[in-house]
């Protein structure tokens, strides 16, 4: 399961702490995709399954590495664009959608099939002008 540093606040400290990034998704690796789909579709009919395209994981494997982990990424706003300074959002700024600079979260939409699927990621903003 791909995980993601995120920021929580209490006991007055900001701490570190993993969160899933996807709660509502299994992700499966398979040698033969069409035999599993099968077979998911007979044990399980109303399941859905996404393929990811190559472009896609290689997407994944930029965000999450080989640990399937995303750490927290750093950066700060200049006049009204976000720039990611540091962590594995550097040179992504594209996929943010909103950031929640209180929760120091992040909303992506980043590929997924034929669609997008939305994605919370730690993200601290330095500063803001």
């Amino acid at each position: 399961m791909p995980t993601y540093d995120r920021m929580k606040r209490y006991q007055g400290q900001w701490h570190v702490e993993q969160g899933i990034a996807f709660p509502d998704i299994i992700f499966l690796e398979s040698q033969d995709p069409d035999a599993l789909e099968q077979e998911l579709h007979d044990k399980c009919p109303d399941s859905r399954m996404i393929r990811l395209s190559s472009e896609q994981k290689g997407l994944f494997t930029q965000l999450f590495g080989a640990e399937k982990h995303m750490s927290l990424s750093k950066g700060h706003i200049r006049e009204g664009r976000t720039h990611v300074t540091q962590g594995p959002l550097q040179g992504k700024e594209s996929l943010i959608r909103k950031i929640d600079r209180h929760k120091r979260l992040a909303r992506l939409e980043v590929p997924a099939g034929e669609g997008t699927q939305t994605l919370y990621v730690g993200l601290e903003i330095i500063s803001k002008s």
